[in-house]
């Protein structure tokens, strides 16, 4: 049975997550209970990440696109207020 932590049912957005320490962060918060928002500039690592969190059991989606860009994370935000009820959590990794 698995106990139920802090962020269990939370949104989780985390830039810049399709690689290193971002992609880490997002599966260890995937692993924790969160949604995870995986967002990078490269479609190909967020989905990845995504596909991992999901093989651990976690759930998550990926949102492409650049965060330096205004009009994205405008977007991004609204999407995310709009579709899930979030966001709870907001980790910025992308440099």
């Amino acid at each position: 049975m698995k106990v139920m932590g802090m962020i269990d049912g939370k949104v989780a957005l985390v830039t810049g997550s399709g690689r290193g320490i971002g992609a880490a962060t997002a599966k260890k918060l995937g692993a924790e209970g969160a949604l995870v928002v995986v967002s990078d500039i490269d479609p190909t690592p967020a989905e990845e990440t995504v596909a991992a969190i999901r093989q651990a059991g976690g759930r998550a989606i990926a949102v492409v696109g650049d965060v330096t860009d205004p009009a994205f994370r405008s977007m991004w935000i609204r999407a995310t207020l709009e579709y899930l009820d979030g966001p709870d959590i907001k980790v910025h990794t992308a440099i």
